[in-house]
């Protein structure tokens, strides 16, 4: 599959005229929770020519058959991790890599420096608030049984950076250990089943949703931890003269 992920990244530079810096997997398969079914969410960062006069593309997203592809430029991926925004630290830190760049590393390892333990929760916390009124709560009496498991992951990695003062780890396995006993059992279950299908309908859970819901409105403790402008700047124009063709 990387050859063909591959292919298809380089068809995607030649008609978008972008060079690919890393690409990897970010979603289930990168979780360790994909079932047979499961696209492969294809996550990259890219460069393009800046002296243009039209605006340069912020993002790029294709799905061709079972991949599911978004490529972000530097630019945007830069001035959100600066926010310490997840999906930022949740691309970095997958393990599924299937182009790497020295920059990644660099870059995971500033976030990881750097991020603000406030601001990474709140954005957890609003992730898991989106996912459970969309995929939930406006769907009746039955829901998408894997959508409980996308917010109890945020939910564990708000506990995760409370309790260690780091960016969550990837492994789904390592940040549920926070969840109690009863919850993370009911996690396993999911997950077990979803491996089967990702279709998975069932009666709501009404336990589960009153813990989920009883994070919505927690106060976390404020920092002043913020990223060095002058570094990353110096990376980005590092990353454009090494690797940009035109």
């Amino acid at each position: 599959m990387k050859s063909e992920i591959i292919k298809q990244i380089k068809k995607i530079e030649k008609e978008e005229r972008v060079k690919v810096l890393f690409l990897m997997e970010s979603g289930s398969r990168a979780w360790r929770w994909e079932s047979e079914d499961s696209d492969y969410d294809i996550r990259g960062v890219y460069i393009q020519d800046y002296l243009v006069v039209n605006k340069p593309r912020e993002q790029i997203d294709k799905k061709i058959k079972d991949l599911d592809i978004t490529l972000w430029d530097l630019r945007k991926f830069l001035n959100l991790m600066m926010n310490s925004n997840p999906t930022v630290w949740e691309w970095l830190s997958s393990e599924i890599i299937y182009s790497d760049n020295r920059l990644r590393n660099e870059l995971k390892r500033i976030f990881k420096k750097d991020f603000s333990p406030y601001k990474l929760q709140k954005h957890y916390i609003s992730m898991a608030r989106q996912n459970f009124h969309k995929y939930i709560s406006e769907m009746g009496d039955l829901a998408n049984l894997k959508r409980y498991v996308y917010v109890l992951r945020s939910v564990a990695c708000v506990l995760w950076i409370e309790k260690y003062n780091t960016p969550p780890p990837k492994d789904y396995r390592k940040v549920i250990n926070l969840l109690p006993k009863d919850i993370r059992n009911f996690f396993e279950k999911i997950v077990k089943d979803k491996k089967k299908s990702e279709s998975l309908m069932g009666p709501r859970n009404k336990k589960i949703e009153g813990y989920i819901t009883s994070f919505f409105d927690k106060n976390f403790d404020k920092d002043h931890s913020e990223f060095d402008l002058i570094e990353i700047t110096k990376l980005f124009k590092r990353a454009l003269n090494q690797k940009w063709k035109k």
